[in-house]
């Protein structure tokens, strides 16, 4: 495979996502976003490296300030960020977090290819660099919402669900040292496996970015929720992609969650890795995203407290079956 895409990832570890060129250090010179108002809102934040606008539905609580944690929310395949917002405004207030839904359009990331799968290559095949990935977008924004005054934090908590969990955990498999303090991943329909044994995007294997195993231990270290709706067991789910490559992942979401956990689970074992995940299933809630919000609310507001997930693992495989 050729060198080059390769040399990318090793890039984006090397500078840690902070040290900028002196080209991007100029661009951040200038004039960063207002801060986001109190309530609901759909504004625009500016990534500061490349100046590419990118359109936001936010909620601020009440009494929010510059310590407030701020929770990004990663959308399903429609990206109907208001929607996703609004599922979170309840808990917002209940916990004090403010909401950031980023809305990856069509056109600057189209299909899976763009926003799924992190727009790591172009449309003829062509490697992006790293500023392009789609994944790289959440940090920008946060680095504009530190340079509006919005935040003093440090890191933020990512959540994504569906289509918005396959972002999340290729994200942090293909630029782990982002700022995520710690990241649910809800029900994704499908799997990039932390395995080279598996050709890609169903594993590692032939990636357009290679993950070394530099980056494979920073991802098994990183605070990670395996999340999925204990209902979500129907195997033919409209949005449920049934490839044979899928199918080799389970019947349904619920199994195909536990089979992505136990794969990173038993590879971090393999190479002594520290292993920081956790896997839960939510009770009573099917393939839906605000049955899941209350549930990830919860649990980074338990982080926030106690800095790790309110969760035990289970021993053995979640019931499928239902």
């Amino acid at each position: 495979m050729p060198t080059t895409p390769r040399r990318y990832l090793g890039l984006m570890l090397a500078l840690g996502g902070l040290a900028l060129s002196p080209l991007a250090q100029s661009q951040t010179s200038q004039t960063p976003s207002q801060p986001l108002a109190t309530g609901s809102h759909e504004s625009t934040l500016t990534l500061p490296e490349s100046q590419r606008r990118i359109e936001v539905a936010s909620y601020v609580p009440e009494g929010a300030d510059a310590k407030t944690p701020i929770v990004f929310v990663l959308t399903g395949l429609k990206r109907n960020a208001e929607d996703y917002r609004d599922a979170w405004i309840d808990a917002a207030d209940e916990y004090g977090f403010t909401i950031v839904v980023p809305r990856f359009s069509k056109q600057d990331y189209p299909g899976v290819a763009g926003y799924n799968l992190g727009n790591l290559v172009s449309a003829d095949g062509q490697p992006n660099p790293p500023e392009a990935w789609s994944y790289n977008v959440i940090d920008g924004l946060f680095t504009d919402l530190e340079q509006s005054g919005q935040t003093e934090r440090q890191r933020y908590y990512l959540f994504g669900h569906s289509a918005g969990c396959q972002f999340v955990h290729r994200m942090l498999t293909f630029a782990p040292q982002s700022r995520v303090q710690a990241a649910i991943c809800s029900a994704a329909g499908w799997w990039t496996l932390p395995d080279a044994d598996n050709e890609w995007p169903y594993g590692l294997k032939d990636a357009p970015v290679e993950v070394d195993r530099d980056a494979q231990r920073q991802l098994a270290g990183l605070n990670l929720l395996v999340a999925v709706g204990a209902e979500d067991t129907d195997p033919w789910h409209k949005y449920l992609r049934r490839s044979y490559q899928a199918m080799a992942q389970g019947n349904n979401r619920v199994e195909r969650a536990w089979i992505y956990y136990k794969t990173a689970e038993q590879k971090a074992n393999r190479y002594g890795f520290d292993f920081n995940w956790t896997f839960q299933t939510v009770p009573d809630v099917g393939h839906d995203n605000a049955g899941i919000a209350p549930f990830a609310a919860e649990q980074f507001a338990a982080f926030e407290r106690d800095g790790a997930f309110d969760v035990v693992t289970p021993e053995t495989p979640p019931d499928s079956t239902r």
